[in-house]
Formats: C-alpha cells, sequence, structure tokens
C-alpha cells in the first residue's frame, strides 16, 4: 500500500521544537505580565499567552510592550514605567536588531535517521488521552492512551513512537507484576499483534505485526492498569503546563516519522501546601525599600495548587505594608511590595498560617546603617535546558517569580540548538531582561565530551550573539542540526578569547576536563549542582594552581532554576545549588564585572551569607605580601553553624570558635562520597543499625534530598535505611533512651552501590545510556555509645572521600560568627584561602579564595 502524502506545516514549522498548536509565532514581549505564579496553570502562560493582572500589594512590573516591524523590535512605552524599561534595554533592543535574519527550509532526510513532520487531519490517525485532566504532581493514576488509525491503513512492522519532551521522573512502565505500581498493559484489535517496549522514562515504542491496522481500528496503551490493586502508576512529580504524549507514526522503510499534531497532552500542578518559604534581600541598607516573596511549598518544591490562606508575618528591623496578607485561590506565590528596613542588625522575616497548619522563615538579612559597595544577590548561572523553545519563557518566569533569584542563565547543550531553538531564546532573554530586578544571562552549553574538553558554559556580555556548535553528541528533537564550529574546548578558547564572554567549567552530562584551562576566560568552575557535590573539582581547580572562584546552579531539565528538586530521576539526587555573587547592581555589566573579580560562592541551595577577606582585599582578589595575612571571615548562617573552616590551599589552617556541643543522648550516623570523580557517579547506602541497652525515641533525617530516600523500617532497637545521594554528607539523628552509656552500643551494617551513567551501544562508546548500580564496599561497625560520646568515630571505605561518621549530633543556636586569623606559617608563593561552612542541618557554602602572592 502506498501512503497518501502528508499535510504538513509550513516549511518553518517543520523542524521547530514549538508545539504548533500552543504556540504561535508572536512577539515576545507584547503582553504584560503580572508578577505572581498562578498554581492552576503550574508555571504561567507562554510568551503569547496574556495573563491577568491585580491591583494590590503584588508588584506592578511589566514586561517591556512593543511588536516587530520589517524585522526589528519597536517597545511601546505605555507609562511612566515602561519608558524607564524601555530606556534601559534600548541597548539590548539595539543588539537583537542586529541578529541576522534565520532562514528556514524544510528539513533534509539523514540516512539512517527518521526525521519527523507534524500532520494534521486524521489520514496517520487520532490519539486521545483519558482523562486528560490536570495531574498533581507525584500522584498515582491510570491513564489510557488510545490511538484509531487513520483513512491510511498501517501496514505490518508499523510502529507507534510514544514519547514525552521533558527529562521526566514519571514512573518507568514495567508489564511483569499486575499487583506492583506502573504496571502498563496494552489492548489491539484481534489478529493484530503488537510488541510494546519501554525504552526509558521518556519512550515507548509499539511495533505492529500480524495483520495491518484497519482505518478505524483502536490500539490502547493503560498507563498504571490498577491490575492486582496497585495504585496505578507515579505522574512526575514536577509542575508542566503542557506535559505531552507525543505519538509519530512510522511505516516500514520509510526514512520519515509522521508526529499527530493532535498527540494529547495534560497539565501537572502542584500538591498541597506542606510549608510556607519567605524569601527577602539578603543585605540592605537602613531606609532601603525592597520586595518580599511569599511562596506555599508542596512537598516536591513546586508552588502548592488550589490553596488558599491567610498569612500573617512577624519581623524586627523591617517594615511591612501590613501583617497579614491574603494567597490565592489558585495563586501559589506573591511578591509583596512597600517594604523597608528601619533598623540595623540581623533577623529574619516568620511566616505563620494557621488554618493548615504553615509556618516558614525567611532567608537572613544583614541590614546596615549606610549602604555597601556591593549588593548580594543570587544567581543560578547554570539554570539548566529545557528541550520545547515554547517552554523558555516560563523558565524564566519560574526563576523570577517563584525562585526568586536575580541572574538566571538558560543553557542548552549547544549541538541541539536548532536555528528557531537559539532566536526564540535570544527573544525571551530580552523580554524578561529588567535592570534593577530580573536579568537572564544570554549564552548556552558548550557540551563537548569530556575528551573534548567536557561540557563548558558559555555567558555573553552583550545580547545577539551567535551560538556555535561541538560536534554531534545528542540526538535532535525534531529540528535540523546546524553545523558544528568548535569540535574541541582548545577551538572554544581560540574563539571566544579577547571577547566579552565568560566560560565555566563544571560536572555535568559530561564533566569538564580541567587540564585545559584558560585564565582569561575562566574565572570560577561550579562544585555543586542538582547531579551533586563535587568538591574534587574544587581540588582539582587547586592542585592545578588555577585562581578560579566556585559557582553553584541548577543544570535541571524541570524547568525549575534557582530552586530545583530532584524528584524521582536517575540521573540527579540533590537540589539545587546556588551561586551568592556581590554586585553593584542587577544588571548584566554587574554580573560580568562580579564574575571576572571572583566575588562568589557557591552553596548547596541554602542562601548563608559569607564574608572573606584578607589584608582588605576580598574574596577573589589577589595580592602580595612580605607580611603574614590576616584573615577576616563573617558568616550568617539560614540555621545553627556547625563549622567554619579556612583553608590554605588543601590544608585546614582553622576553624571560627562556635559554641557548638555534642548532645549526650543524641547520635549522628552520617555519610558521604561520590561513587568516581566524573558525571553521574551518585552512591546508594543501605543501611542497618540494632541498637543495645537503648532505645530509639525519635528519628530525624539529614539533607534526604531525594524521595527515594526514606527510613524502611523502624521501632525502639533498631531501623533501616536507602539513601540516594552524591557528594554531599546525609545524616540520620537519633534521640536516644538509657540508663548508663557504657551499656549502650550500636551495630551499623552498611552496603553501597555505586550508580553510574556508561554507555551501553558499540563497545561503550556510544548510547543508549543507562544508569547502572554496581555492588561496592560492605562494612559492618560496632562502637560504644560512651566511645561516640568521648569522640567521633570516622571510618574510610577506603575509595575516593566516601566514608562513615558516627558521633554526637551536634547542638547550638549560633547562626552567626565573625573571626579573624592570622596565619603565622605563610607558604611561599601563591596559596588560596577559603572558607568551607557546614551548617547543623548539612547545608554548605564554598567560598572563593583570596589569592595571596607571600614573598619571604
Amino acid at each position: 500500500m502506498k501512503p497518501a502524502p502528508a499535510t504538513t506545516r509550513p516549511p518553518e514549522s517543520r523542524t521547530s521544537n514549538r508545539d504548533p498548536r500552543f504556540c504561535p509565532r508572536s512577539s515576545p514581549g507584547a503582553n504584560v505580565i503580572d508578577r505572581r505564579i498562578l498554581a492552576g496553570s503550574a508555571a504561567g502562560s507562554t510568551a503569547g499567552e496574556r495573563t491577568s493582572s491585580r491591583t494590590s500589594s503584588v508588584s506592578g512590573f511589566r514586561r517591556m510592550a512593543g511588536e516587530w516591524v520589517k524585522g526589528r523590535w519597536c517597545p511601546k512605552v505605555t507609562s511612566s514605567l515602561g519608558l524607564h524599561l524601555a530606556n534601559a534595554n534600548q541597548r539590548t533592543i539595539e543588539s537583537l536588531n542586529r541578529l541576522s535574519y534565520i532562514r528556514r527550509s524544510p528539513p533534509r532526510l539523514r540516512r539512517g535517521v527518521a526525521m519527523s513532520q507534524y500532520v494534521e487531519g486524521d489520514q496517520y490517525g487520532v490519539v486521545t488521552l483519558d482523562p486528560a485532566d490536570a495531574i498533581v504532581a507525584g500522584q498515582y493514576g491510570t491513564w489510557h492512551l488510545t490511538y484509531t488509525c487513520g483513512s491510511n491503513h498501517l501496514p505490518v512492522g508499523s510502529c507507534l513512537h510514544i514519547y514525552t519532551d521533558s527529562d521526566t521522573d514519571w514512573e518507568m512502565p514495567q508489564f511483569l507484576d499486575p499487583a506492583a505500581p506502573g504496571y502498563m498493559t496494552w489492548q489491539a484489535p484481534d489478529g493484530v499483534q503488537a510488541m510494546v517496549k519501554a525504552i526509558n522514562l521518556k519512550k515507548l515504542v509499539v511495533v505492529l505485526g500480524g495483520r495491518e491496522l484497519q482505518s478505524g481500528e483502536q490500539l490502547k496503551v493503560v498507563f498504571g492498569d490498577p491490575g492486582d490493586g496497585n495504585p496505578g502508576t507515579r505522574a512526575q512529580t514536577f509542575i508542566d503546563q503542557r506535559r505531552y504524549f507525543w505519538v509519530d507514526v512510522e511505516l516500514p522503510d520509510q526514512q520519515e516519522r509522521f508526529t499527530l499534531a493532535n498527540s494529547p497532552h495534560l497539565s501537572v500542578v502542584g500538591d498541597q501546601p506542606v510549608k510556607l518559604v519567605v524569601t527577602v534581600p539578603s543585605t540592605l541598607s537602613i531606609g532601603e525599600g525592597f520586595r518580599l516573596l511569599l511562596k506555599a511549598e508542596d512537598q516536591w518544591g513546586n508552588p502548592a495548587h488550589g490553596y488558599t490562606g491567610t498569612v500573617r508575618f512577624q519581623a524586627e528591623l523591617i517594615r511591612l505594608p501590613a501583617d497579614q496578607f491574603e494567597l490565592g485561590p489558585g495563586e501559589a506565590t506573591l511578591w509583596i511590595d512597600g517594604c523597608q528596613a528601619i533598623q540595623s542588625g540581623t533577623c529574619t522575616v516568620q511566616a505563620l498560617e494557621e488554618e493548615h497548619g504553615l509556618v516558614g522563615e525567611s532567608n537572613p538579612v544583614v541590614i546596615t546603617e549606610t549602604p555597601a559597595p556591593q549588593q548580594l544577590l543570587w544567581a543560578d548561572p547554570h539554570g539548566g535546558q529545557l528541550v520545547l523553545n515554547s517552554k523558555i519563557g516560563e523558565f524564566y518566569r519560574y526563576a523570577r517569580d517563584v525562585a526568586g533569584i536575580h541572574f538566571v542563565g538558560y543553557q542548552r547543550n549547544a549541538d541541539v540548538i536548532s536555528a528557531e531553538d537559539w532566536e526564540v531564546q535570544q527573544q525571551e532573554e530580552v523580554a524578561f531582561h529588567e535592570p534593577g530586578v530580573f536579568v537572564p544571562i544570554p549564552g548556552y552549553e558548550w557540551s563537548g565530551r569530556t575528551w573534548e574538553g567536557g561540557h563548558h558554559n558559555i555567558y555573553f556580555r552583550r545580547h545577539g550573539q551567535s551560538a556555535r556548535r561541538n560536534a554531534a553528541a545528542e540526538t535532535m528533537f525534531r529540528s535540523e542540526r546546524v553545523t558544528a564550529e568548535l569540535l574541541h574546548v582548545r577551538d572554544v578558547y581560540d574563539a571566544y578569547r579577547n571577547t566579552d564572554v565568560i566560560i565555566t567549567p563544571h560536572v555535568g552530562g559530561q564533566h569538564s576536563d580541567i587540564q585545559f584551562h584558560d585564565p582569561s576566560l575562566e574565572p570560577a568552575v561550579e562544585i555543586v549542582s542538582s547531579h551533586g557535590a563535587f568538591e574534587w573539582m574544587l581540588r582539582d581547580s587547586i592542585e592545578r594552581g588555577y585562581h578560579m572562584g566556585f559557582l553553584g546552579g541548577s543544570d535541571s531539565y524541570t524547568g525549575r532554576p534557582g530552586d530545583d528538586r530532584p524528584g524521582y530521576q536517575t540521573r540527579r539526587y540533590s537540589k539545587a545549588g546556588l551561586t551568592g555573587i556581590y554586585a553593584q547592581d542587577v544588571t548584566l555589566d554587574s554580573f560580568f564585572e562580579a564574575m571576572r573579580a571572583r566575588r562568589v560562592y557557591a552553596t548547596t541551595g541554602a542562601r548563608l551569607i559569607v564574608g572573606l577577606e584578607s589584608d582588605g582585599n576580598w574574596m577573589g582578589s589577589e595580592y602580595a605580601t612580605d607580611s603574614a595575612p590576616t584573615i577576616r571571615a563573617s558568616v550568617t548562617g539560614t540555621a545553627p553553624l556547625e563549622k567554619v573552616e579556612l583553608f590554605r590551599g588543601l590544608e585546614c589552617i582553622g576553624q571560627a570558635p562556635l559554641d557548638v556541643q555534642g548532645a549526650p543522648n543524641r547520635v549522628r550516623i552520617l555519610w558521604a562520597g561520590s561513587s568516581r570523580m566524573m558525571s553521574y557517579s551518585g552512591v546508594i547506602w543501605d543501611g542497618s543499625l540494632c541498637l543495645h541497652g537503648a532505645r530509639i525515641k525519635e528519628v530525624s533525617c539529614q539533607r534526604f534530598d531525594s524521595p527515594r530516600s526514606a527510613i524502611r523500617e523502624q521501632d525502639e532497637q533498631s531501623l533501616n535505611w536507602q539513601v540516594w545521594g552524591c557528594g554531599y554528607p546525609m545524616a540520620i539523628d537519633l534521640d536516644l533512651e538509657f540508663d548508663d552509656a557504657s551499656e549502650v552500643s550500636l551495630q551499623l551494617s552498611v552496603g553501597t552501590r555505586l550508580i553510574t551513567g556508561p554507555g551501553f551501544g558499540g563497545h561503550g562508546e556510544h548510547g543508549p545510556m543507562r544508569m547502572s548500580r554496581a555492588p561496592a564496599e560492605q562494612c559492618s561497625i560496632q562502637v560504644g555509645l560512651a566511645e561516640i560520646q568521648q569522640q567521633v568515630q570516622q571510618y574510610s571505605l577506603g575509595v575516593l572521600d566516601r566514608l562513615i561518621r558516627i558521633g554526637p549530633v551536634p547542638t547550638g543556636q549560633q547562626t552567626q560568627v565573625s573571626w579573624e586569623m592570622r596565619d603565622e606559617s605563610p607558604q611561599a608563593g601563591w596559596q588560596p584561602y577559603w572558607l568551607r561552612v557546614t551548617q547543623q542541618d548539612l547545608e554548605m557554602a564554598w567560598s572563593s579564595p583570596v589569592f595571596v602572592d607571600y614573598v619571604e
């Protein structure tokens, strides 16, 4: 049977990553954006949709309105605020107008690769999803996907490809156990045989056999068939306005697949709130006004859905416009204007919603008598990426109005950026560019493999620049690949040297090999992200004598920059990191100046306030001296502090004096480490504890970021657990009851499994990549409580940095420290002095070094 020709969209849409139904091409700033997130619509509207605005304490800032006229962006000044934004963005507009016209043509078919095109009508079939209602993140359910064959019969050997664009953590389908979650079934007409195979979390393939599927016949796939009483399948844990179930039809011996334009989607919304999150500026001066961001958060870190409540605030040193505010209905975040610092000191803002028992406390704010030369601002330079360019606007809106950060980088992997992707990204960068409020950092991720130098983030100081691709490493998503230009990181350095560009290495899909380094381009290295914490990258930089600062970021695919959580992803186990940046103001120029000066530090996501100087030279500085340097440090934590360590190079030379004691009746079992010094290096810790001579009154967990991490069983004398993590410390705190400590002993058994991400194609050099878990070190430890009370016991597993530590739970309420130390034994030559901060809740921060050239 010869198939009828497909009815396709115009050529410019054939290679599009936009949703052809919901994302018409429109100007990037032609609507007014209310600065809030509607929980019912997940992360807000797309750039081409209008959202409602309201008059209240919600901020009235607006995106710059305008239109494209003969290829140029022309702003419309509708108010004094619009005039201010138009003037502030004029240079950005001029840069964008210098963009060359991007010519689009139909995709060329590549040998051995099935390209796809959208098809309207029903000649290749119609797909429905039931139910198609909004689903609560992380909820279990059952969904029926029904394919009805169109006027073109599907011959034997045809395939239906069912897939999604997001890096979802939707539960993996399984066909073996009808009593277990994730059970999948399928139904086909008599005589039609099929094989349904789950390739990974994102893709199913149905291969038809037996006889052809005729017009009007249906094939059904059931996600989460309840079978023998299972709860169904678990939906993804992160919000998404349009979670697609794309369906492609592939005919035998064809090099083209037909994407059904009627492919269904549903929206994923937040769950019920479990706490309040309050975000305020980290530094203010007396009399300075500011905005406060309030968020009702669900168990997955999303803005909650369907919540209504009255939130009361309490704060010292700060004046709020009112004592209480209404949140909802349907509203999950709220900007509150009209706040003011009225007295110097350090404080937080407490929030309480009595009806649902929700509480929250803001990050600390330090208020000074006069303005400081730089503000402490917050950035996620490596905020991550998305596959569909129609979701880039939602990405920026989340960073601004949910995470409440000042700078964010959308960093799409270069080899999969289509011409249209890059155009849309730049439009959105301009549309959301609001100096003084929020600044997207133009750029992309050069994503060569590790042996080519590894992944590096590229940041531009000006809009309207070109993305330059690395050699193909990933599969394009229905787009034509742009020719690669830069095949090795040395080519990247050559291309951008002596330009307005910053480059930062990191540990991501392919970790950077920092034996390659250009100090004129690379001021800092990312050491913490949703992949984990990578102090080995910090150590590598210092051992090589590089002068680099330290950064934190997200590097996620969930569209939640600045505040991402790992969910049930198989490649990520940690919540997102953040970068504290001391900058003059919220502008692209100030961001670049601060980055090049290395006035930055990395955190595990908590907004600790960290300061470091040596002889008056601020963190990131370089200076020479013939005197012993005097180091001054200050830290304000988001929780009580446990340790503030000062390092010279890789040697800890001192600790800040803190009022921290060990609780005599509480024990902390801590573990940390990674599987290897490269990407995808998590560890699964399986453990059990038997207690003799005491009983367990209470158990609490620290840094169980992944929902896979949990106490599995517990009684008064024992417990067992499984915890997933990468690099950072995690712990279980036990509150014990006993008569005599000398009679109490702990029997601890631990098994580790190492998570890796090898390729399983060819000789292992190609995909598909699979996350693998290899059994590793197993150990048994017996220790007495009296011994633990006298000294913390640490046990190395003998490989890399993997360790177990047993000791008293640290106690104390000190959240601030200022400390001065003179290095009485300075070392000749360049020496980096830097801080590592650990809170009692195991949140951490790493300051960039001060680089001291000591001349004897």
